[in-house]
């Protein structure tokens, strides 16, 4: 899942909010929370403080993406065994 986490995390740096997407897909772009509606993303900015970010699920295979420090990001990810944020 860390590993995912970083796939999911290094993609979403090259995104954009005029990125195509399909309906339903979420993603983090510049910081924010974005989920597509149509073929366009809606972006939800996150609270003072923290960023958007793909996260590595515990209990379960895949990723949860949220609203974090980058801080705890990067220690989540690195808790799966992984190196680097």
């Amino acid at each position: 899942n860390g590993l995912l986490a970083q796939q999911q995390n290094a993609a979403f740096a090259a995104m954009t909010v005029n990125s195509t997407c399909t309906a339903g897909q979420d993603a983090c772009i510049d910081g924010s929370f974005a989920q597509c509606t149509g073929s366009t993303f809606s972006m939800t900015p996150c609270s003072s403080g923290l960023s958007c970010f793909a996260l590595p699920l515990l209990n379960s295979n895949g990723t949860s993406i949220s609203c974090d420090t980058q801080a705890d990001a990067e220690a989540r990810i690195q808790a799966t065994g992984v190196d680097g944020g």
